[in-house]
């Protein structure tokens, strides 16, 4: 929006630079018509009444013109001055918003440093943990994984698994708490999980350290 603001002042003060400088090229050449016709007025050339009162006229009508011409040309500098003072403010309305995009940028970029950099932590962490699992449970929870789309594994909150909303039974539940093996949910096949000595919670994602109580 702001650059399109910009074009287009940059496009008004061009259109009144044109017309400030063909308004001064007019005047310009009144200036010179006028020079002239006074010369041959006044050189002594001419001699013949008639042609010298038509001189006078001419210079007097040359004079009422460029007297016009002159107001248009104040005027026309009023556009012009409007017009830099619009284009201006433009360009320094472009200037605030492409700061503050930099700005931005250099934010996104840290907070995509701090990300990435959390990411590698976790998956080394995540890594770490998966030596405690053996082979047979990790081989489940990629085969749950793959086929639910991610989401091997399910935390317990209020006694109802996450992921379905169905309520395990007792046995269940308390065998997911204990952590001793895996307990999958009757109703959707998730790997069910409790924290330990915590009862039910609803904590959102636990996938990892779901992993690190196997």
């Amino acid at each position: 929006m702001a650059q399109v603001e910009l074009a287009a002042a940059e496009n008004e003060l061009a259109a009144a630079r044109r017309t400030a400088k063909a308004l001064d090229d007019e005047n310009l050449s009144l200036t010179a018509k006028i020079k002239e016709a006074e010369d041959r007025l006044y050189g002594g050339k001419v001699k013949n009444p008639r042609e010298l009162k038509d001189l006078q006229t001419e210079i007097e009508s040359f004079r009422r013109k460029r007297g016009g011409l002159d107001e248009e040309q104040l005027n026309a500098m009023d556009v012009v001055e409007a017009a830099e003072k619009k284009e201006a403010a433009a360009r320094a309305a472009l200037a605030a918003v492409e700061a503050a995009r930099a700005e931005e940028q250099r934010d996104l970029s840290k907070d995509k440093g701090a990300l990435e950099a959390l990411i590698a932590k976790l998956g080394g962490e995540r890594e770490a943990a998966l030596i405690s699992v053996s082979a047979e449970d990790r081989e489940t929870y990629d085969t749950l994984r793959r086929q639910k789309r991610g989401s091997a594994v399910s935390l317990l909150a209020d006694g109802t698994c996450s992921a379905c909303g169905v309520a395990p039974s007792s046995s269940r539940i308390q065998a997911a708490r204990q952590g001793g093996e895996l307990v999958y949910c009757g109703n959707c096949g998730r790997i069910l999980y409790a924290e330990q000595g915590k009862g039910y919670t609803d904590t959102d994602d636990k996938e990892d350290e779901m992993i690190q109580r196997w």
